[in-house]
């Protein structure tokens, strides 16, 4: 996955991008956001691979239905299998985006608001 950034090109990828609310929002409870380059300041989004998307999609429906199940019958577990089935579901996600995320896909989209404080 290509980390760059699509205005000005610098890597991006073992650097943290600062959440900015967009205008009009509050800084403490925004709905509305991008993240801003560090390099450039401009504003960005994420662009996820619509696989990707789709399989966080549905990897929280099941945990949702797993979890519906047992709550309606009364099975229970104990915590350490509770966390085991969490860190499965993390790593697997990660794994996933590994082998289905082609490697010369833009992590990162230009913002659609066009914000620019260059």
């Amino acid at each position: 996955m290509k980390c760059d950034c699509p205005l000005c090109g610098e890597k991006l990828s073992r650097r943290r991008l600062k959440k900015v609310p967009l205008q009009g929002e509050s800084s403490w409870l925004a709905f509305r956001w991008f993240l801003k380059c560090p390099s450039c300041t401009g504003a960005l989004q994420l662009n996820p691979y619509p696989l990707e998307r789709a399989a966080l999609r549905w990897v929280l429906i099941g945990v949702a239905m797993l979890n519906g199940g047992a709550l309606l019958f009364g099975v229970t577990a104990p915590p350490s299998l509770a966390l085991l089935s969490i860190a499965l579901v993390g790593f697997g996600l990660f794994i996933g985006r590994a082998l289905v995320v082609p490697a010369d896909w833009p992590r990162y989209a230009p913002h659609a608001s066009g914000e620019r404080k260059a």
